[in-house]
């Protein structure tokens, strides 16, 4: 019973170790982007994109876009979907309301919990783009804000999970 107790705890170990390894690589490999008060953590890879511009809307504004290579602002009425995202690609679009009393979320529960929702991505997902996203809306210091992940019909399961990490990453730049 010993014996393979300490087999058990040795696996663990080791696990545990490849797990620390792995993130600490990840994190080597990264970058911080910051952009009206917020901040996102992206691959090297990744870069910062052009935001498309609001179009009609006036709240929410577009406070963050970033991107696989290839990811273009192009015009659209849709906010969200206002870009063309290469098939193997990936964008992050992060939207942020004046006012909370004007977002819909004025009863939110603040804080970061709704991040972690960010594991899948799904068809449909947003308004004028019939491909697979997802999104977190969040309250954080008093202001609404909406993470969006849209992915490109043939992104790897790599970069669909790079994505999700993008969004999860979403911060308050202090």
């Amino acid at each position: 019973m010993f014996a393979r107790r300490q087999t058990a705890v040795a696996g663990l170990t080791a696990l545990l170790v490849l797990g620390v390894g792995s993130i600490a690589s990840a994190g080597q490999n990264s970058q911080t982007v910051s952009a009206h008060g917020i901040r996102l953590a992206i691959p090297s890879s990744w870069s910062r994109v052009r935001p498309a511009g609001d179009g009609p809307v006036v709240d929410p504004k577009t406070l963050l876009v970033v991107g696989t290579h290839g990811v273009t602002a192009r015009a659209s009425n849709c906010q969200i979907a206002a870009y063309r995202i290469p098939p193997l690609g990936a964008v992050v679009v992060v939207v942020g309301w004046t006012s909370l009393k004007y977002s819909g979320a004025s009863g939110a529960k603040q804080g970061r919990f709704p991040l972690s929702r960010l594991i899948r991505v799904r068809r449909p997902s947003f308004e004028c783009f019939s491909g697979r996203g997802a999104v977190a809306d969040l309250v954080l210091d008093g202001k609404a804000y909406q993470v969006n992940v849209m992915v490109g019909s043939c992104a790897s399961a790599r970069v669909v999970e790079q994505a999700l990490a993008v969004g999860r990453s979403f911060e308050l730049a202090r």
